[in-house]
């Protein structure tokens, strides 16, 4: 792959903008395993999304559980590789895995980084394995968004669920489904 140190002009293609800065941030994020080092960066992320998500008691310790248990990925553009540009934790076993959390900065939305956690995370859950993931409901902030993502890598709307003052949306992927 192509490497470039500066982006592409705008006026040599004929590409929109978007598009650009979309092919741009493809070629600069490098996807890996968490390590412990990465804890502080997740925090940061965490404390941008807590508008998004609502408070989050006890996410240190169970980012660091879900790194132990190599289960934590990170994105990050490679040109800044201490720069957290999103994260995503799974779990599950068996024949039942999960997308734990996903997160964004806001910063690096709307450039394909979340899709490519996504697939990151589908790719180490086993194939016969139905994957699920709860997320905001209709008409909350943040819905559109990431109901189109988990829609467009092959989940399926189920239940929506309330605890509380918290109200999800399910979705479901069943077992090898290909996008």
């Amino acid at each position: 792959m192509a490497t470039y140190d500066q982006k592409p002009s705008l006026t040599s293609v004929s590409y929109s903008k978007v598009e650009i800065e979309k092919q741009w941030a493809h070629m600069q994020i490098q996807i890996t395993l968490a390590e412990h080092n990465d804890i502080a960066p997740w925090m940061l992320l965490a404390e941008q999304v807590i508008p998004l998500f609502g408070p989050m008691p006890d996410f240190e310790a169970i980012l660091g559980r879900k790194i132990a248990q190599k289960q934590a990925y990170c994105a990050r553009m490679s040109a800044h590789k201490t720069t957290l540009a999103g994260g995503v934790l799974i779990g599950g076993t068996g024949r039942e895995h999960w997308i734990r959390w996903l997160a964004v900065s806001s910063e690096h939305r709307r450039l394909g980084v979340g899709r490519m956690l996504v697939q990151t995370a589908i790719s180490f859950i086993p194939a016969n394995s139905s994957i699920y993931v709860d997320t905001f409901v209709e008409g909350s902030v943040g819905a559109d968004a990431a109901n189109r993502l988990y829609e467009s890598c092959g989940f399926a709307p189920m239940e929506v669920w309330q605890v509380d003052d918290l109200v999800r949306q399910r979705y479901v992927r069943p077992p090898s489904v290909s996008v």
